[in-house]
């Protein structure tokens, strides 16, 4: 029994050799529960921005639904799963994230301020590490263009959230640079976050900007190596073509000598098949063939 690599961070999954109907059902809710997760960050950062009263309501809501979300997928998964304390040992990041959640909408009731923050941001951040595994292609060759979109769009939706979310901020175009710079990790500190959400959110930016910026260093040396992989192997397809015709050029030569020594073995049976045909009737052979042998 195999363990895959992800069941370290807790993200395996169901494994292969689980029964079919768990492998099907994980993939029916994968997307889902990616989505449900991403809204730990908003959950969070309403839940500490200094916004209306009515956002802070929206901010528990969101954490009710994570909660009952997370809840949901891993009790089911446990229960269609062959291997249920397998699932739960090699998944142990979806425990964190309910229990995470059930902090959150605990506080959100009894005060507990400090706790809950904490574990509201412990979960942000969990929750991006599992989505960003979802894409994987964002780490092939064929990620690039993605990637590039995804780096302009992220730029653009936390801009957006820093513009929101800090009274400092008093236009989009700084929301944008601070984004910026902050993902960059340039950091000129004309622009700062000044409330504990934005805070939050600029740590978020600068893994998402460190993140974006490896990714796009191992894309560029992915494209030069697979340039040079790509002359290499049109070079090796016409080395095999030419080699191909080589093989082609001899077998014909080949061909053409036995030909010859066949044509040359049949004249000689002609001439013996004529020399006995002359004795046989008496008369005296050709004088150009040979008796036979």
């Amino acid at each position: 029994m195999e363990h895959t690599p992800l069941a370290w961070i807790g993200l395996a999954g169901i494994n292969p050799d689980d029964n079919a109907r768990a492998r099907r059902w994980q993939q029916r809710l994968h997307w889902s529960m990616v989505g449900i997760a991403l809204l730990s960050v908003p959950a969070y950062l309403l839940s500490t921005s200094e916004l209306h009263p009515f956002w802070h309501t929206v901010a528990s809501l969101l954490d009710v639904v994570i909660l009952a979300a997370f809840l949901g997928e891993l009790v089911w998964m446990m229960w269609l799963s062959s291997q249920p304390v397998r699932y739960l040992l090699e998944n142990w990041l979806n425990v964190i994230i309910v229990l995470g959640a059930a902090a959150a909408v605990l506080g959100a009731a009894t005060e507990w301020i400090a706790v809950v923050r904490a574990m509201r941001a412990a979960v942000a951040i969990l929750v991006v590490v599992r989505t960003a595994t979802e894409f994987r292609i964002l780490f092939t060759r064929k990620g690039a263009p993605m990637l590039v979109g995804v780096a302009v769009l992220t730029v653009v939706v936390l801009g957006a959230l820093f513009f929101w979310l800090d009274p400092r901020i008093h236009t989009f175009a700084d929301g944008l640079w601070l984004t910026f710079i902050t993902g960059a990790t340039v950091g000129y500190g004309d622009i700062v976050p000044s409330t504990n959400a934005t805070r939050l959110l600029a740590a978020l930016t600068v893994l998402v900007g460190v993140a974006l910026m490896t990714l796009f260093t191992g894309n560029v040396v992915a494209l030069v190596m697979g340039g040079e992989e790509t002359r290499l192997r049109e070079a090796l397809q016409r080395d095999l073509v030419e080699l191909r015709a080589e093989i082609h050029t001899l077998l014909d030569a080949r061909e053409l000598r036995r030909t010859t020594e066949l044509i040359e073995e049949l004249q000689r049976l002609r001439g013996e098949i004529e020399w006995v045909r002359a004795q046989l009737r008496g008369e005296s052979p050709p004088a150009a063939r040979d008796p036979p042998l």
